[in-house]
């Protein structure tokens, strides 16, 4: 029994010793959340102060920006009637320039339609004339198939009395 006391006994100093260094770790890591919690309240502080600043100086900058909100509203209309009237001037000078070339494609297109009807006209007489010359040809070609026959029936003639002359003379 006193053996399992000694072990006992040794276990549990073990442990004490164990929470021991724990409890140090835990103190040493508590005075470092102090040290940082002060540190925090002095950001805090300065934040503070900071946030103050800069409420005044907003305060302040508010009416210096509307009075420079109203002189960029006024140049903005100043621009924006400038723009109106350059687009005015623009679509004027279009509305001309359409105009323009509206009756500058009108003559155009007349012109066009005379040069085609006169293309008709040439393209009709150079048709007729080479429905002539064909027919021409057409003529020429069936005279000479004719003339061509007839010196075939003339060519064939002369082979049969050739061959009878030949039969006779062979006799």
């Amino acid at each position: 029994q006193v053996g399992e006391l000694s072990q006992q006994l040794e276990i549990k100093s073990k442990k004490c010793v164990q929470l021991e260094v724990q409890n140090q770790d835990l103190q040493e890591e508590l005075s470092t959340m102090y040290g940082n919690h002060e540190k925090l309240e002095k950001s805090k502080c300065q934040l503070k102060e900071e946030v103050a600043d800069l409420k005044h100086r907003l305060e302040t900058s508010t009416s210096q920006m509307e009075q420079y909100k109203r002189t960029a509203d006024e140049r903005a209309d100043q621009e924006i009637r400038r723009k109106i009237q350059e687009v005015n001037l623009v679509l004027q000078t279009q509305a001309a320039f359409l105009d323009q070339s509206e009756q500058i494609r009108a003559n155009h297109h007349t012109s066009l339609i005379n040069q085609l009807k006169q293309r008709i006209k040439l393209l009709e007489r150079e048709l007729d004339r080479i429905k002539s010359t064909q027919q021409d040809s057409i003529f020429q070609k069936e005279s000479i198939q004719a003339e061509k026959e007839k010196y075939k029936e003339l060519y064939l003639e002369e082979v049969k009395i050739r061959g009878r002359l030949a039969n006779k003379l062979e006799r």
